[in-house]
């Protein structure tokens, strides 16, 4: 996977210096969990948006997918180490 920049630009209002974040997403079916950890996105300090850059996205959408579709099989995913993004990199 391709290393993110550590500021992107913002979806909504264009601005140049949307911040690295990082946010965590737990999901629960049958009693298994599955647990997305350290998903990069940027954040807007001047309008508040939050993007997700689109490789990352798809990557979290069908790891969802195949949870809830699958076999509910749980386990947990550190999502911005196969997106080469170390953790002190990003804004806490």
């Amino acid at each position: 996977m391709e290393k993110l920049e550590l500021v992107g630009i913002c979806a909504g209002c264009y601005y140049e210096n949307a911040e690295l974040r990082f946010k965590e997403k737990t999901l629960v079916k049958d009693g298994a969990a599955l647990c997305l950890k350290r998903i990069p996105y940027y954040y807007c300090p001047r309008c508040g948006e939050e993007t997700y850059d689109l490789d990352v996205e798809v990557f979290v959408e069908r790891a969802i997918k195949r949870f809830t579709e699958g076999n509910g099989k749980g386990e947990t995913i550190d999502v911005g180490n196969l997106f080469c993004v170390p953790s002190e990199s990003a804004v806490q």
